[in-house]
């Protein structure tokens, strides 16, 4: 980039040395190359002229088989957009401290360009950063996207609550109206003994200290890491997150010390605690909680410590998604189950799924629909339909494309109460979709696995079966393959339609020919 721009000023005699590129983006179908450059508030707009010069020197400079465009765009120094751009470089390039980010732990202030930054971060987290690195790395990042001097500080976070506060040094905890429920203490995990009794996870959606809360925890992880300064710099310490769930879910964060590693070890997927910690909002805009003190534990004595599962993790889950029957009179004439099916189908159980989400990025993007068929023998047996509600707004071209508009979703169930039923929904089953290797399983691999749920199905793959079959096509997209076997695909780009159109390829391809 830098090399691009000092052969510009070279040839324009420094005309252009305000400008710093901010992307280049290549389409490959309309073999176009586009430059974003930024310039300065300070500056006057950029002509027609300028764009002409600049366009007809990348061209003749750097021989571009693409056509050129140039784009230009002004660095405007607000606070919102710098804040949005570290919340940004937190979430990709330090995804592992992203979590614990708070807006109100961000100062900005803007002099004559000079953006002065200020981060706080508890003790914990700056025990396990190099400041310096972090500091030069965020500072390289804004550079990028800004036009200005940047002087970034982070300090530590006075604000936050010491891990030797109790629960019941906060008598006015029990004086709160708030609604909570009888849980039987089993055996003391780490802390003092834990009272009141927990409230329910699902009315706290605001951050909040001392709080009491209890579930079922899964997807357990351990890391360690080494102190790097104060008085204990060098010495190891680890972190266990997990997810807590009362029949709603949320995110659990452990400071563990080495005197309390031993049974925090001994913690497995499914069983019961109760804990104290502080909530806070994340960067994804969900709450996290900072546990301090924990505690075996079984409500109403319906959860025993001796009798734990595996399918104790959905044991407080209340489904969301009603499982509606397939009733097609015609079905027997367009599978016509005297067919021979091959080894895809006969004697088996198939979800076909498809999902529309809110961009392509699995990592980043989120579920806004599932739909999907269950195949049993070769015949239609059942319908799985929902949208999901996401946590950002559907894009308008998104809303465009698949017809799911943000009105459609905001009163949709979350993604973490809908994978528990596709999952219960796909049990015992192979799983099947169109490209469902390279894109849809990845959604819902990433959502199952954040609530402690894996899927272990067998996957097939229309797109692969379509392409190692004897059909001849141009391409490979599903509305293809639908015409090229005289199927009908209605309704494009929705979930269930889609996921039934595949159901219908799936099975004519299967079918053994005669």
């Amino acid at each position: 980039m830098n090399e691009i721009l000092q052969k510009l000023n070279k040839v324009f005699n420094d005309k252009y040395n305000f400008l710093k590129i901010y992307e280049v983006i290549y389409d490959k179908n309309s073999n176009l190359c586009t430059f974003t450059f930024l310039f300065p508030l300070s500056q006057n707009d950029m002509t027609a002229e300028d764009r002409k010069n600049i366009e007809e020197f990348l061209k003749n400079q750097y021989s571009l088989n693409a056509d050129v465009k140039v784009k230009f765009k002004k660095s405007f120094l607000d606070e919102i957009l710098i804040e949005k751009e570290i919340f940004n470089f937190f979430n990709i390039e330090k995804k592992s401290l992203s979590p614990y980010l708070f807006k109100e732990n961000i100062s900005i202030t803007n002099n004559e360009n000079l953006i002065k930054i200020q981060i706080k971060l508890n003790k914990d987290i700056l025990a396990m950063i190099d400041e310096t690195e972090l500091k030069k790395q965020l500072f390289d990042y804004l550079n990028e996207k800004f036009i200005a001097d940047f002087d970034i500080n982070i300090i530590e976070n006075e604000d936050t609550i010491s891990d030797v506060i109790e629960a019941d040094d906060l008598p006015s905890m029990s004086r709160k109206k708030v609604e909570r429920y009888k849980v039987e203490i089993i055996k003391k995990i780490v802390g003092s003994e834990i009272i009141p009794q927990p409230e329910y996870i699902k009315n706290n959606t605001k951050p909040k200290m001392s709080v009491i809360l209890a579930g079922i925890i899964t997807a357990i992880t351990k890391k360690s890491f080494k102190i790097k300064k104060g008085k204990k710099a060098g010495q190891e310490k680890s972190l266990y997150t997990f997810t807590l769930d009362d029949g709603k879910k949320i995110e659990c964060v452990y400071f563990c010390s080495k005197a309390n590693e031993k049974v925090m070890d001994s913690l497995e997927d499914g069983m019961m605690v109760v804990c104290v910690g502080d909530l806070n909002f994340g960067l994804n805009g969900t709450l996290t909680y900072y546990i301090r003190k924990m505690s075996w534990a079984s409500k109403n004595s319906e959860i025993e410590e001796d009798n734990i599962s595996e399918d104790t993790v959905t044991k407080l889950h209340k489904n969301v998604v009603p499982i509606e029957k397939i009733e097609i009179k015609t079905q027997a004439f367009l599978f016509d189950q005297k067919s021979e099916y091959n080894d895809n189908i006969k004697d088996k159980s198939v979800v076909v799924f498809d999902i529309e989400t809110t961009g392509l990025d699995f990592e980043n993007d989120e579920i806004t629909e599932i739909g999907a068929v269950k195949i049993v023998n070769g015949i239609l047996t059942e319908k799985f339909s929902t949208f999901v509600k996401p946590s950002q707004p559907i894009p308008l071209e998104v809303q465009n494309l698949t017809n799911i508009t943000n009105e459609m979703v905001k009163d949709a169930p979350l993604i973490s109460d809908v994978i528990i039923d596709f999952n219960d929904f796909c049990k015992d089953c192979i799983l099947c979709g169109h490209n469902v290797i390279g894109f849809d399983f990845k959604f819902i691999k990433k959502a199952a696995e954040s609530c402690g749920i894996y899927f272990k199905n067998q996957i097939i793959d229309t797109l692969v079966i379509a392409r190692t079959s004897n059909l001849r096509l141009a391409n490979y997209k599903l509305g293809t393959i639908v015409n090229a076997l005289g199927l009908t695909l209605e309704g494009a780009h929705r979930a269930y339609n889609d996921a039934f159109a595949t159901a219908q390829v799936l099975l004519e391809l299967s079918k053994i020919k005669k």
